[in-house]
């Protein structure tokens, strides 16, 4: 970490510049502002296993997935790539009748094949492939190849990293996974909530502006929101239930 006032010194400049200038870096996933300075945001050798990931940003996923599942429609055909968050989306989704039997619906993730067979009667294809055991998936050519076969209406994917250039992982075997399933489906979806912008995992896999929309939440920095909305993403914003005001939910709650 480095403080406004130690760098404006350093470089010979006002700490407005720098404030300027590490927004802009802060926009681009490349730093992150703290109070009075600014963190180096590090590149992540490992993804976290489902166990640790599952009760992370719990309220996030929940806004996510309920504004993905908003996306989907009855008869679709649907991928779910590996994770909590689009296993909030297919929990999303179960929740409500009209698409739980109506979609096919496609995954890579052994949780969210399960939570299917047991919450809805919609035709389930799991894709097979090599199994990661950590995050109960599978990876690889053979998940791919399967995959590059479908015609899928909607994907929703997910990822541990990502920025303004980049969606990223430390795991070689989940590029071709993404971009086979990318390459299938007529609209494809980022989930992932604003913790995981600005990290860097070692491979680069697609640009943001190749997806067809981008679900995050509103603690995304004002500054990455900018940025991201003038490359012409689709930005999709949701906010959390527990940081609405109990006013807020109430007058919501009157209107549904």
């Amino acid at each position: 970490m480095v403080s406004i006032v130690d760098m404006a010194e350093q470089l010979g400049v006002s700490q407005m510049t720098v404030r300027r200038d590490m927004q802009a870096l802060e926009s681009q996933g490349h730093a992150a502002l703290v109070s009075g300075g600014a963190r180096r945001v590090g590149q992540i050798a490992s993804e976290l296993s489902l166990a640790e990931k599952r009760h992370l940003q719990s309220a996030e996923k929940t806004a996510i997935a309920r504004k993905a599942a908003s996306l989907a429609r009855p008869g679709m055909a649907i991928y779910f790539d590996a994770g909590t968050t689009c296993l909030a989306v297919a929990e999303e989704i179960t929740a409500r009748p009209e698409l739980r039997d109506t979609i096919l619906a496609v995954t890579n993730d052994f949780t969210i094949v399960s939570h299917l067979m047991l919450n809805s009667s919609c035709r389930l294809y799991h894709t097979g492939g090599e199994v990661l055991r950590d995050n109960k998936s599978c990876i690889g050519e053979t998940t791919a190849t399967v995959i590059s076969r479908l015609n899928l209406d909607l994907a929703f994917l997910s990822t541990s990293s990502w920025n303004a250039d980049w969606i990223s992982t430390p795991n070689e075997a989940k590029i071709a996974v993404k971009l086979a399933t990318v390459k299938a489906s007529r609209r494809t979806i980022l989930v992932s909530d604003s913790t995981k912008y600005g990290r860097l995992g070692f491979f680069n896999i697609i640009a943001p502006q190749e997806m067809d929309g981008i679900i995050t939440d509103t603690g995304l920095p004002a500054a990455a929101q900018e940025l991201l909305i003038r490359s012409g993403i689709d930005l999709m914003l949701v906010e959390p239930e527990e940081t609405r005001s109990p006013r807020r939910r109430a007058g919501e709650a009157q209107a549904e």
